[in-house]
């Protein structure tokens, strides 16, 4: 309901100055290569970027590591941060919940790191504070010529 009642009809624009962005976020439509530029910049440059590591509700496989590919938290535990606000997004797949805490954004900061994030758009209205300052790059489709590949 949030995003349906939000109506924007003039947003001031004003040019600041150079500063060091923290947070990378990729927007585009699926299919478009957020992913792979997202791995790219991550295993090019580790000294510069990364990537929050997500939480889920469902079981861990038995190779998996708490704190490696995802961390592992109960379906109350996640309600409740999830009421407290402590998401940027979230959702449900194959009866599991996965979604991306804040605090793993921070403790990418802290590193003295850039934060990559490939979400969706929603997610800019919690993302655009100072703490975050994102960089937002949108990424296009390639566009189609006729008869290349006819």
């Amino acid at each position: 309901v949030f995003d349906q009642l939000d109506l924007v009809t003039y947003e001031e624009v004003v040019k600041l100055p150079a500063f060091k962005r923290k947070t990378l976020v990729l927007l585009g439509a699926h299919g478009v290569g957020r992913r792979h530029i997202k791995n790219t910049l991550i295993t090019k440059h580790p000294d510069r970027f990364a990537y929050p590591i997500p939480h889920t509700t469902r079981p861990p496989k038995k190779d998996e590591e708490n704190g490696k590919n995802y961390y592992f938290v109960s379906h109350d535990q996640m309600m409740q941060d999830i009421s407290n606000n402590e998401y940027l997004e979230y959702g449900s797949h194959e009866d599991a919940m996965y979604g991306t805490k804040l605090e793993t954004i921070r403790k990418i900061h802290e590193q003295g790191l850039i934060a990559i994030l490939d979400v969706e758009p929603q997610a800019l209205k919690v993302l655009r504070t100072a703490e975050f300052a994102p960089f937002v790059v949108f990424i296009a489709a390639p566009t189609i010529t006729p008869g290349i590949n006819e």
